[in-house]
C-alpha cells in the first residue's frame, strides 16, 4: 500500500457520511485527470462554460437496494451535464454515469406534487431507451469536452 493509497482511504473515511461530498470529489478528480478545470458555479460547477451537477449513489443503502441505485429530483433547467456516481458502501467500485441535459429530460418525473418537471435516473430499467441511455452514459467523460 503506497501513502496515496493511505491518503485516499482517510479522505474516503472522512466523507463517508456524506454522499455527494465524496461523489464531489472523486468526479471532479476524475475531470482534473483529464485535463479539465471544473470552477464552482452556485451549487454546481463550471467546465468549459458548461454548466456540471454532481451528485452520487451508495448502492448498498436501503433505497437504492429497493428500486436499483439512482439520483432523484433532478431539475435539467439548472446543468448542462450531470454527473451521476455510484459507489459500494466503503466508497470503492465507483462508476460514472455522464448524462447531457436532453438525456436527462427523457427520463420519467418524480412523482411529487410540488416539483412536476424534476427527473429520476434509476440505473435499472424496464425500458430500452432509458436502459440504453444508461449503457452509453457509463464513463463517457467525452461527452463534456
Amino acid at each position: 500500500m503506497t501513502s496515496k493509497d493511505l491518503c485516499i482511504g482517510n479522505f474516503k473515511n472522512m466523507l463517508k457520511t456524506n454522499t455527494n461530498s465524496f461523489a464531489k470529489s472523486v468526479a471532479l478528480e476524475e475531470l482534473k485527470k483529464r485535463g479539465l478545470v471544473a470552477m464552482k458555479s452556485g451549487r454546481g460547477f463550471e467546465v468549459n462554460q458548461k454548466r456540471i451537477n454532481i451528485r452520487g449513489c451508495n448502492i448498498d443503502n436501503g433505497w437504492a437496494q429497493k428500486t436499483g441505485p439512482g439520483w432523484n429530483r433532478l431539475d435539467p433547467k439548472k446543468f448542462n451535464y450531470f454527473i451521476c456516481v455510484a459507489f459500494d458502501e466503503n466508497h470503492n467500485n465507483i462508476r460514472y454515469f455522464i448524462f447531457s441535459k436532453e438525456d436527462v429530460e427523457k427520463f420519467p418525473n418524480v412523482v411529487w406534487k410540488n416539483a412536476p418537471n424534476l427527473k429520476n435516473i434509476i440505473l435499472k430499467q424496464d425500458d430500452k431507451e432509458l436502459d440504453q441511455i444508461i449503457k452509453d452514459s457509463e464513463n463517457k467523460w467525452d461527452k463534456i469536452i
